[in-house]
């Protein structure tokens, strides 16, 4: 195992590349330079140019000074990649940033022999991170100062893998001497995978786009186990498989069979598509998909003359509702303190002459109505504040409690202080919340329009719910039928049927959307036209947006369609 490799008489090889892109797959390899460094002594070296399927940009030349011509009879990437494996042979691979070089050596090494190199591989980037955090910057010009080593990096693979290595020398007595002994122990420093077993999938990454979107993770058996998203796909997805592997929790890179995705032309239609799918599949290693799978109202109603404060899942046409929420536990808990604070009922049973009292109020919490111990006047007057924390009470109430929660500090009752903690978040929580949907629902229509020169995503929204979402492309805009498009879905989604309906009468699914639209039009403020109710108004602004939003000029945008 490479993990047992010693740090003081071990084989290291340090390698850079030189490349026509960013991208494995479709850039290519045009240069290869690698170092041995056997006992810390650099005792061989490696170089060569590559052959590569496509001509080297402009940019590439200037950069590295390599053109076509010097690489028009170097040889083939296969051929190279079967030498620098002999030459690399048991030795621990070490690269500068390693995610850049290694991606392109793992996908061709996946083509030419089937797996991906040995792990662990080491970074001189992340370990002079590690080692000398004081540096503004770390790349190798730096590093190499810093070091005083002779090597001068200079964009070749060559001369920059001399110089990885002459600075590994340095950084191996650093090592050492924090009591490091291993290329394992300098892995888990470093946070690096120790074995590699996660590697070898790093061609499931090889198809994402290097754009925004939706990605899923499915294990052997076709279950979706994660679900994210990113704005580089391809690099977010590939980041799972250079992670430490062999950590002892589960992991959902160790499950995954096959990487599918949904690339999206909007950050905000990528959130609610991930919300969607979270929702569908219910993926093991997605964390909180519990949370907001069901609506919850904060309720005062029945009873009488002595209402309870309670919660319920039904949206029920008596008494006061509030809400709709999301976060069962914050409307619990409040419920709780203000039961508490404002001395309410507890039970909501049925009250009759010959009622008793029950353990509640046996123990003094609850105010025993049902014995007569308080007139129906009081009991109205304390509903009355109850519910004025949610008509601009709740920073008084706020207040109140912690108060309460300091004095039960200082008296060391910390269970006591406790709970007044979790009635403030409680409460910050809920009235949060309630004032998204007011301010949601109260608006009578949005569409949010975002897009990039090749496609254009418009989310059209109504009293604060998702109505739907056009995804076009530049074609679709320059041909013509973006206004016919448009026309329909706002005729369907903003018909006076549609606008009439009840704004709060929400289910979780939309109540989400709710919170996740209007969150992301808070710290985004994304390009927007306001419906205000003229629908041939609202589709000319909209169009108008969508073309700025994909830079068409008018003189390209055919005439609007007469449908």
């Amino acid at each position: 195992m490479l993990g047992a490799t010693s740090l003081t008489d071990g084989d290291f090889v340090t390698v850079d590349i030189e490349t026509t892109g960013c991208r494995p797959g479709s850039s290519g390899i045009i240069e290869i330079g690698a170092v041995l460094v056997r006992a810390g002594a650099i005792v061989d070296r490696f170089e060569t140019l590559v052959r590569p399927n496509e001509a080297i940009p402009q940019a590439i030349q200037f950069l590295t000074g390599i053109d076509d011509a010097m690489v028009a009879n170097a040889p083939s990437v296969p051929s190279v990649m079967e030498q620098f494996r002999d030459f690399v042979g048991d030795a621990v691979l070490v690269a500068h940033n390693h995610r850049f070089d290694m991606g392109f050596l793992d996908f061709e090494a996946e083509r030419t022999w089937g797996t991906s190199f040995k792990r662990p591989v080491l970074d001189t980037l992340t370990l002079a991170r590690r080692l000398h955090p004081e540096l503004d910057r770390h790349n190798l010009r730096v590093l190499a100062a810093f070091y005083d080593v002779e090597a001068v990096p200079n964009h070749r693979a060559s001369a920059d893998a001399l110089a990885t290595a002459q600075i590994l020398q340095r950084m191996l007595p650093e090592l050492v001497q924090r009591g490091m002994a291993t290329a394992e122990d300098v892995a888990r420093f470093c946070g690096l995978a120790r074995q590699g077993m996660l590697a070898s999938k790093l061609v499931l990454a090889t198809h994402l786009p290097d754009g925004p979107g939706v990605y899923f993770f499915r294990d052997a058996e076709g279950k979706v186990v994660y679900i994210g998203r990113a704005k580089n796909l391809r690099m977010r997805v590939r980041g799972y498989f250079y992670g430490p592997s062999d950590l002892d929790r589960p992991h959902p890179a160790s499950e995954a069979a096959s990487v599918g995705h949904f690339a999206c032309a909007s950050d905000l239609d990528a959130l609610l598509i991930e919300s969607r799918l979270i929702t569908r599949y219910q993926p093991r290693f997605n964390r909180d998909q519990q949370r907001g799978r069901s609506v919850v109202y904060i309720r005062v109603g029945g009873t009488g003359k002595y209402p309870s404060l309670t919660t319920t899942r039904r949206r029920l046409r008596s008494g006061t509702l509030i809400g709709p929420l999301t976060n069962t536990w914050a409307a619990e808990a409040l419920v709780e303190a203000l039961r508490s604070r404002y001395g309410l009922r507890r039970c909501a049973r049925r009250l009759t002459p010959t009622s008793v009292a029950c353990a509640e109020g046996e123990s003094g919490r609850c105010p025993r109505p049902c014995e007569g111990a308080i007139d129906a006047a009081e009991y109205a007057r304390r509903i009355e504040a109850a519910l004025g924390v949610f008509d601009g009470g709740g920073l008084r109430f706020r207040a109140a409690t912690q108060a309460l929660r300091e004095r039960a500090a200082a008296d060391l009752q910390y269970e006591e202080a406790i709970l007044h903690r979790d009635a403030v978040r409680a409460l910050d929580r809920t009235l949060s919340a309630l004032e998204v949907v007011r301010r949601s629902t109260a608006e009578p229509g949005v569409a949010i329009i975002e897009g990039r020169e090749d496609a254009v995503v418009i989310v059209l929204v109504r009293h604060g719910r998702l109505g739907g979402v056009l995804r076009l492309s530049r074609d679709d805009v320059t041909a013509g039928t973006l206004n016919g498009r448009l026309e329909r879905a706002v005729a369907r989604i903003y018909s006076d049927t549609r606008m009439a309906e009840e704004p709060l009468d929400l289910n979780a699914r939309q109540l989400r959307d709710v919170f996740i639209i209007e969150t992301y039009r808070r710290q985004h403020t994304p390009s927007e036209v306001t419906f205000t109710g003229d629908r041939g108004m609202f589709v000319s602004q909209v169009a108008s947006a969508a073309r700025r939003a994909t830079r068409v000029p008018r003189k390209l945008h055919a005439a609007p369609s007469a449908e």
